[in-house]
């Protein structure tokens, strides 16, 4: 393993307890630099390890319209599995003032509203077995907030509406999958995800969006999966194609470490 600096990587040894991994690989990195000062004087229970992996990591793009569940499909893929780690495409959009702008409403439905050179750098360091310092977006205040890193892994999540929208981005990943789901079911479960968001911006933005550039994308995709059905189907299809595509993959996630990764947030130094 290949030291990384000063970026700090918390694990808690667990010994040789079969439980699922709820593990998140992005730290702020602000956290990151103070615990790294603090971290010798807490007990040895606690390993202090950076590194990039040594094999080069397995990276899987899923993409889809909004309502797809791309994030939903990652969480459980994450809380299932041991040492998967994820890129989020949301972090790479614009400030809300760079977004265009199309009649009266911000567009952010269009590959112009995410920041497409510092996406595909992160995805060329993930690549290579590197960690990756990304944008710390906050949806809240539509802009960037900070930074934070995201780590390799044996198997790195890719996600968002746009991801198989490049061809940089297509050309790094290993595997492709595209959520598909009908109009009807976007604004349906957008309206729930968001219901504050105007039927205007729907159907002339979003749909229209869709249309253009999300649904064509889907071309690309090695496998397309239809996301009506709840996320269990949804989670056993994906499975289904990763171990046909990869044998044994999945298998080797579930016992390949016996370290469980702790939010920083959540550790208490004394």
């Amino acid at each position: 393993m290949r030291y990384l600096g000063k970026v700090v990587y918390l694990h808690r040894y667990r010994g040789f307890e079969s439980r699922p991994l709820r593990q998140r690989n992005i730290v702020s990195v602000s956290w990151l630099f103070f615990f790294q000062g603090r971290l010798n004087r807490r007990s040895s229970n606690i390993a202090t390890v950076c590194y990039t992996v040594s094999m080069q990591p397995y990276l899987i793009g899923i993409a889809g319209p909004s309502g797809a569940g791309k994030s939903v499909l990652c969480r459980s893929i994450q809380t299932r599995f041991e040492n998967v780690s994820r890129l989020k495409l949301d972090d790479f959009f614009k400030d809300i003032e760079e977004v265009p702008r199309y009649k009266d409403w911000i567009h952010w439905d269009q590959p112009e509203s995410l920041h497409w050179e510092d996406l595909v750098q992160a995805v060329q360091d993930l690549k290579t077995g590197k960690h990756a310092i990304v944008p710390n977006y906050s949806r809240k205040d539509d802009r960037r907030v900070g930074e934070k890193c995201v780590f390799p892994a044996p198997i790195i999540l890719v996600d968002g509406f746009m991801t198989l929208c490049d061809e940089r981005v297509r050309d790094l990943l290993d595997l492709s999958l595209f959520l598909t789901l009908s109009e009807e079911s976007q604004v349906k479960r957008r309206k729930l995800r968001q219901p504050w968001v105007e039927e205007g911006y729907l159907h002339e933005i979003m749909l229209p969006a869709a249309r253009e550039c999300i649904m064509p994308s889907s071309n690309f995709a090695d496998y397309i999966i239809d996301a009506e059905p709840k996320i269990d189907e949804v989670f056993a299809a994906t499975c289904n194609h990763l171990e046909t595509t990869v044998p044994g993959l999945l298998k080797n996630l579930e016992t390949s470490s016996n370290f469980r990764c702790e939010k920083i947030s959540q550790l208490v130094v004394t």
